[in-house]
């Protein structure tokens, strides 16, 4: 199987996404299609071996739209919408104006403004309706003979009716006149046409402007991908490709520029901005040694960065792949909208061919009267709003929360995490370190420091966990450690050798009575509480123990607390009863399971699922993958395994599990969002379209509604730019 992205034109509202993903799923060998309306964009899961890419497109295009596989930018393509429908809003209102200013003189209100004679000459008129009808209209004619070659219907398919009506009855009105042979203004509806064009074009318009806002989120990532970067060669410093770029080589990167790709400082000292990761505008210092990422920016000095991952490899680029996944994974809810929407405009015909019957059969009524009925009600109930009422909240939420350090692979799991109920955790590497930390020292006869010293020459060159935690405690305490001779590790036991001329020794209880030396019994009582503890030996003698654990994160508690809030929290760890105990209880969870492998917190996810729970799973391991995918939404931690990664619904940058609690916070404000949006869509149609048959709506106020219908769904969505500017005081309103 392999998936293809594809550029798709010529869509104008949510029934034209349906039709594409309903007609390229048919096709064998697909076995998905999602088409973003918001980005144009469609992503198509296949068998190549069955279907070619080539015969997608071909498809798609019989149906009446362009496909490419050469992507746009989304933004880029929205700044040559927005001009597009700029250039024939603003030559429609030109030719408009004249047959808008003439209607005016038939309301009360306006009747005093002077109409130059030209305006009211109906064959005037008749040749600017013609221009609207032959050019301006031009393109809603053509994707109306698209979507008909379909056996479809579209906005295109509504708004060349109604021009096309009001247009044709006004010429037929023109060259067949009343019984008194003449033809009257009042009787003439070009006005009509050329209101139908403005408005419909103007909602557009502000559609694509307000479109544009929501994908500024996107582009703000984007815009910190390197184009170039200065490398360090031999003949001096020199700008290359960011896609020529290679690991190992040296980037040069100068204050106020961004970091242009991943790697380590090798030389240099400076602080950078690192909140496109973290969410976290603090800046962080950076010496020789440290990582950095790209799209970080350089503040206050030059460095020298070794590059392990450039171009499209680095973590800022696959935020962004993740980002624009989301879009093109479409929410339950919005595909039963698009199955909707993919109805409602031949329902709407329909609807309009019933109030002109209705209204052409009553004896009080005209012809002119039903016509206008039937115009309102297909100008009226164009579903746009209702097709933009989920993608547009979905796009801003995931590029949003990209920026606070979370990525949500697909737009899904937004609407499935706000129903958590239940939150399971992993113990190690999510609420703890995931690395030994040495907790006590005890020692009768000697200081603390002097037994570490003892113990970091004897592990120094070890590349051992508890070995690290020992190298760094030291430090820690700015200790100088000695060096070791004739060192001997015993894997799995502990380790010998000679420190300043004598011999020690490093390692477990059980090993140490092997070498013949005596290990008090009390030493080794706190193996049941600490979890684990090293004993020192000095010249054949016991002089000292190490305890050591896997500490909470300092943010862990907080988190907990966070968390508790939306759901009851279980932790899961494969660590002895004890050890599981203590870390709960620090933590402030109730309920724990100690002993799990794998497959008991599998089935710990899934009783809970049987008791009709909700459950997200947070974890970090290569053990914790397969509750990671069984679970209704598995939130992993980036510095987690690869197979976590995988099977995990929302990556949480950083490893911050305070980040869990903001991304369900995310997750309902975007929901809610998007009910409101829903709810505004379905009450609109709901009364509007009865008011338009009714006879009570004229056909130009219909077509107004209908492009600030749309306009209100996208402004509501962009609400959430400022809910989710702070998800911290979000969080507090939602808890």
């Amino acid at each position: 199987m392999e998936t293809i992205q594809l550029q798709i034109t010529g869509m104008t509202c949510a029934a034209c996404s349906a039709r594409i993903e309903k007609v390229v799923g048919r096709m064998p060998g697909v076995q998905a299609v999602s088409v973003s309306l918001p980005l144009g964009q469609a992503s198509v899961r296949l068998d190549g071996k069955v279907v070619r890419p080539e015969q997608i497109k071909g498809k798609i295009e019989e149906i009446g739209y362009g496909a490419k596989e050469e992507l746009e930018d989304a933004r880029t393509a929205n700044r040559s919408e927005i001009r597009s429908y700029r250039n024939r809003f603003v030559l429609s209102a030109m030719l408009s104006l004249p047959l808008l200013w003439a209607m005016l003189a038939h309301f009360p209100p306006t009747s005093v403004l002077p109409v130059p004679p030209l305006f009211v000459s109906p064959w005037f008129q008749l040749a600017l309706a013609t221009l609207l009808q032959l050019y301006v209209a031009y393109p809603f004619y053509q994707g109306a003979y698209r979507a008909i070659r379909a056996r479809t219907a579209n906005m295109d398919v509504l708004v060349a009716l109604g021009t096309s009506i009001s247009y044709l009855y006004s010429h037929r009105l023109l060259f067949v006149p009343a019984d008194g042979g003449e033809t009257a203004h009042g009787h003439l509806y070009f006005d009509t046409a050329a209101m139908i064009l403005t408005s419909v074009l103007l909602g557009k318009l502000l559609e694509s402007i307000a479109k544009g806002r929501a994908l500024k989120e996107m582009g703000a990532l984007q815009s910190l991908q390197a184009r170039m970067i200065r490398t360090e060669g031999p003949s001096g410093e020199e700008w290359i490709p960011a896609e020529s770029a290679a690991a190992g080589m040296i980037a040069v990167v100068m204050p106020g520029e961004l970091m242009p790709a991943d790697g380590r400082v090798v030389s240099g000292r400076t602080e950078i901005d690192e909140s496109f990761l973290t969410g976290e505008s603090r800046l962080v210092a950076k010496a020789a040694g440290d990582a950095v990422f790209a799209g970080a920016r350089n503040l206050s000095g030059a460095v020298r960065v070794r590059m392990s991952a450039a171009g499209g490899n680095t973590r800022l680029a696959g935020m962004i792949r993740l980002v624009e996944e989301a879009q093109h994974s479409k929410p339950v809810i919005q595909r039963k909208v698009d199955r909707i929407a993919a109805v409602a405009i031949p329902v709407m015909i329909l609807c309009a061919v019933a109030a002109y019957i209705y209204w052409a059969l009553r004896p009080d009524a005209g012809e002119g009267e039903a016509l206008r009925s039937a115009m309102a009600v297909l100008l009226v109930s164009c579903p746009c709003a209702l097709g933009l009422a989920a993608p547009i909240s979905i796009l801003i939420a995931s590029g949003l929360s990209a920026k606070r350090g979370i990525l949500f692979k697909e737009g899904r799991s937004i609407e499935r995490l706000h129903q958590v109920d239940r939150i399971v955790l992993d113990k190690t590497g999510t609420l703890t370190e995931g690395k030994p930390s040495i907790r006590a020292i005890e020692s009768p006869g000697h200081p603390e420091t002097y037994v570490l010293r003892l113990a970091a020459a004897l592990e120094k060159k070890s590349g051992h966990p508890i070995a690290l935690a020992i190298a760094a405690e030291a430090a820690k305490r700015r200790l100088l450690v000695p060096d070791a001779d004739e060192t001997k590790e015993s894997p799995g036991h502990g380790v010998t050798g000679i420190v300043e001329g004598r011999w020690a020794a490093v390692g477990s209880s059980g090993w140490l009575r092997k070498l013949g030396i005596a290990v008090p019994e009390r030493a080794d009582r706190g193996k049941e509480e600490e979890g684990s503890v090293l004993h020192v030996a000095l010249d054949g003698r016991w002089i000292a123990s190490i305890a050591w654990t896997d500490r909470l994160r300092s943010e862990s508690e907080k988190a907990v607390r966070e968390l508790s809030a939306y759901g009851e929290l279980w932790m899961l760890t494969g660590d002895e009863e004890e050890a599981a105990k203590r870390i709960a209880a620090e933590a402030g969870i109730s309920r724990y399971r100690a002993r799990m492998l794998p497959e008991n917190k599998l089935e710990v996810v899934r009783n809970l699922q049987a008791e009709g729970r909700t459950v997200a799973m947070i974890g970090d391991g290569a053990n914790d993958a397969a509750a990671l995918a069984a679970a209704d939404v598995g939130m992993v931690m980036d510095s987690g395994t690869a197979a976590a990664i995988e099977a995990g619904d929302v990556v949480l940058l950083k490893g911050e599990l305070t980040k869990a609690a903001q991304a369900i916070t995310i997750s309902r404000l975007t929901m809610r969002n998007i009910r409101q949006n829903l709810g505004f869509s379905l009450a609109y149609n709901g009364v509007m379209i009865p008011f338009a048959a009714s006879g009570w709506l004229d056909p130009r106020v219909a077509c107004l509604s209908m492009a600030l219908s749309s306009v209100i769904v996208v402004c509501n969505s962009l609400r959430l730019t400022r809910q989710l500017g702070g998800t911290r005081r979000a969080d507090e309103r939602l808890a």
